[in-house]
């Protein structure tokens, strides 16, 4: 189990079992661990879907596509890294444009 702290100070895990979920859904981000962890601590935005998941997105430059998203969610005062994705910004815009936006701290 990995273990980061957030934008907003929160510890948030990521287990072996969701990691290799991830990597089985997007083969693409394997061997980008560090990568997906960074994203949560360091987002270039944040948004709060309708049922309470954090969405962290980290803008990339000349990379496999536009965004890292990452998505967790907060139980008491700790988080679980629930899936990770590269989303294009055409798909970003389309996406979050009905969620509530964050400001990361």
């Amino acid at each position: 189990m990995k273990i980061t702290t957030a934008f907003d100070g929160i510890k948030v895990a990521l287990t072996e079992e969701r990691w290799k979920h991830i990597v089985m859904r997007h083969p693409e981000l394997d061997n980008t661990m560090a990568k997906v962890m960074g994203v949560v601590s360091n987002p270039d935005e944040v948004y709060i879907d309708p049922v309470g998941m954090i969405h962290v997105l980290k803008r990339l430059f000349q990379e496999i596509s536009d965004y890292l998203v990452v998505i967790y969610r907060k139980e008491n005062k700790e988080g679980y890294i629930r899936t990770a994705y590269y989303t294009s910004s055409r798909r970003k815009r389309r996406r979050y444009k009905r969620f509530k936006r964050l400001r990361p701290s």
